[in-house]
Order: structure tokens, then C-alpha cells, then sequence
């Protein structure tokens, strides 16, 4: 007796979607190569190779401007105190 064949179910959807993902990898790799080496706010220095920094400093990227922001702990505290303050006044 001879066992079915299996068949793949949308090999490729399968790689459409891996071919999407890997382009989109690549542009927002490529925008981290134009990331300031400052804070956006105070502008105090980053030091891309402290670990410390890296772990702590926001990194935010906006895909439709092309653009990355870099804010440190202190002044990323008060960008959250001031959404939080626009969310309940509005």
C-alpha cells in the first residue's frame, strides 16, 4: 500500500511574507545607522558603547519620516509625565 503524498500548503505565501519582513528589517536597520549620538531633548551625549546607555535610553523611530529619536531616562520622564497629563485633560 502507498502513503498519499503531502503536499505544502502555500509555499508561496510562505515566502512572500519572508521576502516582506526581511525588506522591512532592512529599512529600519538602515535608519539605526543615522541614529544621533545625543539626546533629542537635553542633548546630553550617548555613548553608543556603554551597555548601560544602550539598556536605558529610549530609541524611537518613525518609519514615515524617516527619522530616529534618542531621549535619555531623565527627559524621557517627562515626555510620559506629559502624555499622561494630554490623555486626562483631553
Amino acid at each position: 500500500m502507498s502513503r498519499p503524498k503531502i503536499r505544502k500548503k502555500n509555499p508561496s505565501k510562505k515566502k512572500n511574507a519572508l521576502k516582506e519582513a526581511e525588506k522591512a528589517l532592512q529599512r529600519r536597520s538602515g535608519l539605526f545607522l543615522n541614529m544621533p549620538d545625543k539626546c533629542c531633548v537635553c542633548e546630553g551625549a550617548f555613548d553608543k558603547k556603554s551597555k548601560e546607555m544602550a539598556l536605558t535610553w529610549r530609541v524611537v523611530v518613525f518609519e514615515e519620516r524617516q527619522t530616529v529619536r534618542l531621549t535619555c531616562p531623565t527627559c524621557w520622564e517627562g515626555v510620559e509625565k506629559m502624555m499622561e497629563e494630554e490623555t486626562n485633560a483631553g
